[in-house]
């Protein structure tokens, strides 16, 4: 009875440790994929976010926007930070989703 009882011990303490470098490794992807497309939106409308404010999101309603992303596709980022802008920093909450294949980007400020 011993053995088997260490034996779930070991199992379970393995399961445990893979699972949080599988969740480290998610949020790791989330976050490079949040500054891959603040720096596109830097150079495309000129945002200026900054790159070291970012937070991946899981969903719009943890964000400091009152609305969700809009345009056409699936979401395949949701991120929130900080611009710069001639007053201070200013909150962004800032997205991209795809549809066929191609990205649609887009941003809020934030007024809080």
């Amino acid at each position: 009875m011993f053995p088997k009882a260490v034996m779930a011990l070991c199992l379970a303490g393995l399961y445990g440790v893979s699972a949080a470098q599988a969740t480290d490794d998610l949020d790791k992807q989330m976050l490079e994929k949040c500054q891959a497309v603040a720096k596109e939106l830097n150079k495309t409308r000129q945002v200026r976010i900054s790159l070291d404010s970012l937070e991946p999101l899981v969903t719009w309603r943890a964000a400091c926007a009152e609305r969700p992303p809009t345009g056409p596709g699936n979401v395949t980022a949701l991120c929130q930070g900080k611009r710069m802008t001639r007053k201070g920093e200013q909150g962004v909450f800032f997205w991209e989703k795809s549809s066929h294949g191609l990205p649609n980007r887009g941003y809020f400020t934030c007024t809080n």
